[in-house]
């Protein structure tokens, strides 16, 4: 028969049949998921004679892995830096005859639902050079892959585990706006760190190394006492900026900084009278966010629902001036405090309206684009002061998109 051009549910519909049909399968695959066409594939196992399964970039369901073990013609492809393994074959034969489908389906619940995928779909027989060729090279990568063990499962686990996030991220488009073409720091999102540097340590307003002072303070508090809640009064209220310019400050907080910058809460009275008295639901909301290591959105979720639930009995103060502030102290590496005072300049920046910033928009408008920045992902500096920016890069924007 002509080749036969496959899409949509006709992709599924096809495999499934011909999965009816004949009583050998011989298949190459990148990655798979357990999906419902996988369950089918499990139900008629002994039909499967070779079938090489791929597992970079951990795409590959683990579930999927273990249910495939026991089948003796399963193997899984050794991850390679020569090159991904990268096919998408499914070979069927009875006797002489033979069904293929090649195209670019994985052997995953997307694959075989809701992407847009395309395949050619041809039957022959085992004489042909089309089947000689095809069956030649699953072959090839069948006797180069390796049995699915419990060893190789227990490790695969871990890494598939530790990049779902990553993975997770890469589903979704990048929320990213271009700023226009007369804001003042129009290439914030693309600049290097030589251009970053050279605007944070040309900060009008404030001394550049009192500012990086302050951050050192923050994370030294945060180490010594991991709980906001657990610190003593006067750090809270510094970590915070809760404290006027001229306020006497206990022993613990140098009276020599202004503990106002990168964002000054001296006005938010509720959140103010929280960070003096009742810090307990603003600490639990910073529990979500991790001292070190990496953050992502699920992590800034947390935080703020949490965060939101601990003014829901107050008028007003759980905004997100008052949430940034505490994530840029904390975590000044992913976090910049978005309030009045820089909002103006940023949000021309990231191309954002000012009143598109809010709590609920903060992570996808402001950080998730910032964090694709080349200065935020270049290597950290030897220059010592240049290294302790780099330490605060994300909320060292104030320095220079604050206005007096």
């Amino acid at each position: 028969m002509a080749p036969k051009y496959l899409q949509g549910q006709d992709l599924e519909l096809t495999v499934r049949r011909l999965i009816d049909d004949y009583d050998e399968l011989y298949w190459a695959v990148a990655w798979g998921s357990m999906s419902p066409l996988a369950k089918y594939l499990l139900s008629h196992s002994a039909k499967v004679k070779r079938f090489a399964i791929g597992t970079h970039f951990h795409q590959t369901d683990p579930d999927l892995l273990e249910a495939l073990r026991d089948i003796p013609g399963a193997r899984v492809v050794p991850n390679s830096s020569a090159g991904t393994f990268h096919p998408k074959i499914y070979l069927f034969r009875t006797a002489d005859k033979f069904a293929l489908v090649l195209g670019s389906p994985n052997f995953t619940r997307a694959g075989f639902g809701i992407n847009h995928e395309a395949a050619l779909y041809v039957e022959g027989d085992t004489s042909d050079a089309l089947y000689q060729d095809v069956f030649h090279a699953i072959g090839s990568a069948w006797t180069e892959s390796n049995y699915i063990s419990d060893d190789f499962l227990r490790a695969y686990r871990l890494k598939y585990r530790a990049t779902q996030a990553a993975r997770e991220d890469l589903e979704t488009d990048l929320p990213i706006n271009l700023p226009r073409g007369d804001s003042d720091y129009r290439n914030l999102l693309d600049d290097g760190w030589t251009e970053f540097i050279q605007r944070v340590k040309s900060d009008p307003h404030h001394d550049v190394e009192e500012r990086v002072a302050i951050m050192d303070h923050a994370r030294i508090w945060f180490s010594q006492v991991p709980r906001f809640g657990d610190m003593t009064e006067g750090q809270r209220k510094a970590i915070a900026g809760t404290y006027a310019r001229n306020e006497s400050k206990p022993a613990e907080v140098p009276a020599d900084l202004d503990w106002g910058w990168f964002g000054s809460m001296v006005g938010a009275g509720v959140f103010k009278g929280m960070v003096k008295s009742h810090p307990d639901g603003l600490s639990a909301a910073l529990d979500f966010i991790p001292r070190t290591g990496s953050i992502n959105e699920s992590d800034f979720e947390r935080f703020k629902a949490r965060f939101i639930k601990a003014f829901e009995n107050a008028e007003g103060g759980g905004g997100l001036a008052t949430a940034s502030r505490l994530l840029a102290l904390k975590r000044p590496d992913y976090f910049v405090c978005v309030d009045n005072a820089n909002k103006n300049k940023l949000s021309e920046a990231i191309g954002v309206k000012k009143v598109q910033l809010t709590i609920d928009t903060y992570w996808t408008h402001v950080i998730r684009p910032l964090l694709c920045s080349p200065w935020r992902n270049a290597e950290r500096p030897a220059d010592d002061l240049e290294g302790r920016i780099w330490d605060a890069r994300m909320a060292f924007i104030d320095a220079f998109c604050y206005e007096r």
